[in-house]
Parts: structure tokens; C-alpha cells; sequence
């Protein structure tokens, strides 16, 4: 399975329905020996209530400039939050099952 498989894929947790893969966040440590850029690993997901398609990465900071697109982005990323990969339980083509102790964390990036 490619990550990209990911998007838009049902999310549940004790098979209760929470919303669709919006987003995969990776994490790409600093050095790995005999490599320039170190390996990404997946960090967690991003879920959203709604199918929605991509945030064009307003989810991810508090960006306000364009007013109108980061209004409409906001709007469309309620809800939203992200689940750290330890907590997925598993992933399949049909959807992706958390954890039942899964904790939800902001979507945003602190800088």
C-alpha cells in the first residue's frame, strides 16, 4: 500500500465511525548514517469529519493571509485532528482502525 492510498479513507475507532484520512504527516530526523537527508517515518494521520480532499496545508499552521483562502480552509478543516501512528491499530483498504485508548491531537504545527 502507497501512502497516498491512505487519502480519503474511512477512519473508525471500536467501530464507530470518526471521519476520512485527510492528510499523512511524516517526520524526517536530521541524520541517518551514510545518507544526506535522513528517512522519513510516518507520524501520524489527519482525519477530518469530511471528505474533503487536501487543506493546502492551512490546517497545519495559523496562517490568515490570503484572508478569503485561509477563512474558507479553516472552515473546511473543522474538526479536524490528528491521530500519532502508534494509535492506528490498522490500516486496510477498506479503512483504517484506531486504537481504542487513540488519543486526537491538533492538527496544527507549533513552529
Amino acid at each position: 500500500m502507497f501512502l497516498g492510498d491512505l487519502l480519503a479513507t474511512p477512519v473508525s475507532q471500536a467501530g464507530r465511525p470518526l471521519g476520512y484520512v485527510a492528510d499523512v504527516r511524516l517526520s524526517v530526523p536530521r541524520h541517518t548514517p551514510g545518507q544526506r537527508v535522513g528517512t522519513p517515518r510516518v507520524y501520524g494521520i489527519v482525519v477530518c469529519p469530511r471528505r474533503t480532499g487536501s487543506f493546502m496545508g492551512f490546517e497545519r499552521t495559523r496562517a490568515s493571509e490570503p484572508r478569503l483562502l485561509a477563512a474558507f480552509f479553516r472552515w473546511r478543516a473543522r474538526g479536524s485532528f490528528l491521530v500519532l501512528w502508534p494509535d492506528v491499530a490498522v490500516v486496510a483498504a477498506t479503512g483504517v482502525e484506531l486504537r481504542p485508548d487513540a488519543r486526537s491531537w491538533s492538527p496544527t504545527l507549533d513552529s
